[in-house]
């Protein structure tokens, strides 16, 4: 009997490894030209001229990436600290805070960056503006990855996730659909040194190099593998 496996399996075993490797290479090249696609579409919508929210009922799919601006006045007892949130080697929060715009709804707004002390227990001061104001900044869909979702904090003011329902269901508001990353210095001292997003799509298509170099390597172990078969049942027909 002949210790060589059954050609058959030979073919489905690379049949079913090429259908793999194959399927997760085109996904993720897949995936990342949809965030290049969505970079696009943010610089597009950052070169438009800017959009008041509040006028009527926003629509993130409208309005995301976009230059906007609003008028209405911040709610102090809705200040929540983001935790976690270093910059460099210092630690600190992001505040958010509900603005209350002229129509009655509210829009959350990601105010800026405030230090924070080694002592967890001692809160920065937050300065909120008690008057009416205008705040220009960038429009994020709720679902963006600039909002986290989570359980933890919504009874006190620094919590560990912040997202738009959260936000609604802790203090009872009615919120438009988006987030508001707020630009320009309000004298507020709040450090608003947003990075620049990046789009990820480079781990994406170095992932889908490799898924197609290991497609392209059972295509060659294949082929060296029906070679020699060849050449043995060759040699073993030649042999007298």
């Amino acid at each position: 009997m002949s210790a060589r496996r059954p050609r058959w399996i030979v073919n489905l075993a690379t049949v079913i490894g090429l259908a793999i490797t194959m399927t997760a290479c085109y996904w993720q090249y897949q995936k990342g030209h949809r965030k290049d696609m969505l970079a696009a579409e943010s610089e597009a919508a950052l070169g438009m001229a800017p959009v008041q929210v509040g006028k009527e009922h926003s629509s993130p799919d409208a309005l995301r990436w976009r230059r906007v601006f609003a008028e209405g006045k911040f709610l102090p007892h809705t200040v929540i600290l983001l935790d976690n949130q270093p910059h460099g080697a210092q630690p600190g929060y992001v505040v958010f805070t509900a603005l209350r715009l002229d129509g009655g709804r509210h829009l959350l707004v990601k105010r800026g960056w405030i230090p924070g002390s080694l002592d967890r227990s001692q809160l920065p001061e937050v300065t909120t503006p008690a008057d009416r104001v205008k705040i220009e900044g960038i429009a994020y869909p709720p679902s963006s990855r600039f909002v986290e979702y989570g359980d933890a904090g919504l009874n006190q003011r620094v919590w560990q996730n912040v997202n738009v329902e959260r936000f609604a269901a802790r203090f009872g508001l009615d919120f438009e659909p988006l987030i508001l990353q707020q630009e320009g210095d309000m004298g507020d001292g709040l450090l608003r040194e947003w990075p620049k997003p990046a789009t990820g799509s480079a781990k994406n298509f170095g992932y889908a190099l490799q898924w197609g170099a290991m497609a392209l390597s059972i295509v060659i172990f294949y082929g060296l593998s029906v070679y020699r078969n060849r050449k043995q049942q060759g040699t073993q027909a030649g042999s007298p």
